[in-house]
């Protein structure tokens, strides 16, 4: 960092306190490094308790330069030796400027002016802000995945015996279109024959499985009454009811 610091003006200002004109030693300052930051308050913020709570608590290093810059450009005009720390102790900041500092806004303070009076030691400061620009990295897109191809299992065939015959699935299978248009394929005389052929298969396994269903239930019912179940005999059981009823 670079400060440049000029030769002390000697003045006398007279004192509120006292009323006595007590001398007073200003230094003018220029620097090409001012404290700058971006105010990211989601409201706006006065200049000087911005500068005072929190950038020069966040940039503590820059001030630390700068008082040691003064001190080694000032130390033959005084007395006796100053240090950082004991400047630090005395040190208060002015701003020229009294317009809040809007939210997220560019801020730069320059230091233009160092005042020494009655011990204590006074930093003028002029602000400019102007809007903050944000900036977002780019990062590139990740790539669409490439769409997997949607697939129809064909129905399973049948052996005569109720066996399930395993075809080739991706020879049978067909590709369904990714847009919702009707896709229509047009039959050929073999396919129609196939196809045909399967739905008989599977029309006489589902006769089959019936039948095989009846005589199972036919057996558990003679098994459980010992008798042969027929429509005679319930007509009669309903009958009978019925005649008991009507004798009550």
């Amino acid at each position: 960092m670079a400060f440049t610091f000029s030769k002390p003006s000697f003045t006398k200002v007279v004192s509120q306190t006292t009323g006595v004109a007590e001398p007073c030693y200003t230094f003018a300052i220029t620097t090409k490094t001012p404290l700058s930051a971006l105010v990211e308050s989601e409201e706006s913020v006065s200049p000087v308790e911005y500068l005072t709570h929190t950038l020069l608590a966040d940039q503590a290093q820059w001030l630390d330069a700068f008082l040691a810059e003064f001190l080694k450009n000032s130390a033959k005009y005084f007395a006796k030796p100053f240090t950082p720390e004991a400047i630090r102790s005395r040190l208060s900041h002015e701003v020229q400027e009294r317009e809040p500092l809007g939210a997220c806004s560019q801020v730069a303070y320059t230091p233009i002016r160092l005042v020494i009076f009655q011990g204590l030691f006074t930093i003028t400061w002029s602000v400019t802000q102007e809007a903050g620009l944000i900036s977002i990295p780019d990062s590139p897109s990740p790539a669409p995945a490439a769409a997997k191809p949607l697939w129809v299992k064909p129905p399973a065939q049948f052996t005569s015996s109720g066996n399930v015959i395993v075809e080739d699935t991706e020879a049978d299978a067909i590709p369904l279109a990714n847009s919702s248009d009707v896709v229509t394929f047009q039959k050929h005389e073999k396919e129609a024959t196939r196809l045909d052929k399967r739905r008989v298969q599977e029309a006489a396994l589902r006769a089959k499985l019936a039948l095989l269903k009846a005589e199972r239930t036919h057996a558990e019912y003679v098994q459980k009454y010992g008798q042969e179940a027929s429509d005679e005999s319930d007509s009669d059981e309903t009958h009978t009811e019925t005649e008991s009823e009507d004798s009550d």
